[in-house]
This record gives structure tokens, C-alpha cells and sequence, in this order.
């Protein structure tokens, strides 16, 4: 999406350049002639003069919606990661469930941990939950919600991500819902996205050990019939490689050892 926001960016620079010179030039002809060969000037069927007004309109449309699917796409991985890790690690207490994905994954996480995560990443997702609420639902102002959320926490995110980690092209997270989105604004949107997931994976990947991580790779290898009896090395060997190709990570030869044999030992009884 951060590809399709920079693209939108630069079409749309250079587009609005061309019409804008076609407003002056030729203000009253319609876009049937100004475009003679475009299949689709007679959909559209607007005069010059009206082009470039509509033209900073599909600009806004198409950042919004970049940005609406990038967020849609976080709230999928918070649910997908916490699908996996239960995989990996059996739940254990009381079930948690909140109607706000990002806060649910910071409890899970603090249970896993131990301990509460930097809880900044997830305000910064969940103001950008009700980002993609405002524009979705077009809303010519945030929801009391969202006004609520901004009072709470808009200054503390201002104060939290002004430490040159990434370029926040101005975004102000007191302001930001109220302000035209431009590309700038959004190229400071995905920078955000991009950082609160990635910090987010890696406190994930902090709850899950070199033996529940073996203990997946095995079930799966071993699902196939043909790998039902592998030989102990052949067995290691794949275990090991699936553990970088698949998860980025490189055990002790050792301990990858012993958790496969506690693994065949708790297949065994």
C-alpha cells in the first residue's frame, strides 16, 4: 500500500500540471476533445476548466483509501499473529476479548510477557483504527469517540514519536483527523504503520521459545506420511533449515536437538 500511496502521489503531480494547463488553455472544451483517444473522457464528460477540481478530489479518494486498506491490513495481522501464537503456545486463564483488536493483542501480550508492553504503539494503532472509520464512513468530523480518543491521547503520541525514529511528514495527532489529507501526511502515516508493526511482531516473537517454535516445525513435517520415520539427522536438518527459511531464526545445534527429542518424547506418550 506504500507503493500504491507513492505512485498515487506522483501521477498525481504530474497530472494535475497537465490539467491545469489545459483549464487555462482551454477552459470551455469538453474532455471528449481534449482527449480525443482516451477510451474514457466520454465517462467523465466534464469541461477542461472543471478537471482539475476533480482531479484533487480522486487525490484525497485515493489516500484515504490507501490508508483505510493499510489499516485494514494491520487489524487482519493482529488477529492473524494472535491465531498463530495460540498455535504455538496453548492459552491459558481467562479468555480476552475486546471489541478493539489493538488492545486486546496489548493484554494477550502483557500475559504472555509478563509484564505491560510500551503501550504507545498501540494507542498509535488505534488512533489510526479510528482514522479508518473517519474516512470510510466520510465523516465531515471525527465521532465523539474518536474526539474522546484524540483529548486522551493526542498530545502523549505527539510527545512519544518525537524522537527522530521516523519521519512523520508532519502528522499531528491532534489535528491530523481535522486537516486535508495530502501524500506527505500519508507517507507519515505508513512510516507509523510500518514501525508500531514492527515492534509489535518482534514483542510476539519475545513470547514464543526455540521449543514451541520446534515443536510446530516438527507436527508439520511429521504430518506428511513420507516423513513419518525420518531418520534423527534428516529429521534435524530439516528442522533447522525450516527454522531460518520460515521464521528467521538460528538455534544452537544443540538445543535444536534437545527440543526435537522432547517433542518425540511427548509424541511418543
Amino acid at each position: 500500500m506504500n507503493d500504491q500511496i507513492c505512485f498515487a502521489a506522483l501521477q498525481q503531480w504530474d497530472s494535475a500540471n497537465r490539467l491545469e494547463t489545459l483549464a487555462k488553455d482551454r477552459p470551455k472544451a469538453f474532455s471528449t476533445e481534449v482527449f480525443e483517444d482516451n477510451p474514457y473522457a466520454k465517462s467523465i464528460y466534464r469541461r477542461a476548466m472543471d478537471l482539475p477540481e476533480l482531479s484533487r478530489d480522486a487525490q484525497a479518494m485515493a489516500l484515504q483509501t490507501g490508508v483505510v486498506a493499510s489499516v485494514e491490513y494491520v487489524l487482519a495481522y493482529m488477529q492473524d499473529v494472535q491465531d498463530l501464537r495460540e498455535v504455538l503456545v496453548g492459552e491459558t486463564g481467562e479468555p480476552i476479548h475486546e471489541d478493539a483488536k489493538e488492545e486486546q493483542l496489548r493484554q494477550k501480550i502483557e500475559r504472555w510477557r509478563g509484564k505491560p508492553p510500551t503501550s504507545n504503539y498501540f494507542r498509535t494503532l488505534g488512533y489510526f483504527r479510528h482514522l479508518r472509520n473517519h474516512y470510510a464512513h466520510v465523516n465531515e468530523k471525527p465521532t465523539q469517540a474518536f474526539q474522546t480518543y484524540i483529548r486522551s491521547y493526542g498530545t502523549p503520541l505527539n510527545t512519544f514519536w518525537d524522537n527522530s525514529v521516523t519521519d512523520l511528514h508532519g502528522v499531528d495527532f491532534k489535528s491530523l483527523a481535522m486537516t486535508d489529507l495530502t501524500p506527505e501526511l500519508a507517507f507519515g502515516i505508513m512510516n507509523l504503520l510500518r514501525v508500531c508493526l514492527r515492534h509489535v511482531d518482534d514483542m510476539v516473537a519475545d513470547t514464543v521459545s526455540l521449543a514451541d517454535t520446534v515443536r510446530c516445525i516438527v507436527m508439520q513435517i511429521r504430518l506428511e506420511p513420507r516423513n513419518r520415520e525420518l531418520p534423527r539427522a534428516r529429521l534435524v536438518s530439516k528442522v533447522t533449515a525450516r527454522l531460518k527459511m520460515d521464521w528467521g531464526r538460528e538455534g544452537d545445534a544443540i538445543q535444536i536437538e534437545k527440543a526435537i527429542e522432547t517433542v518425540l518424547a511427548d509424541l511418543k506418550t
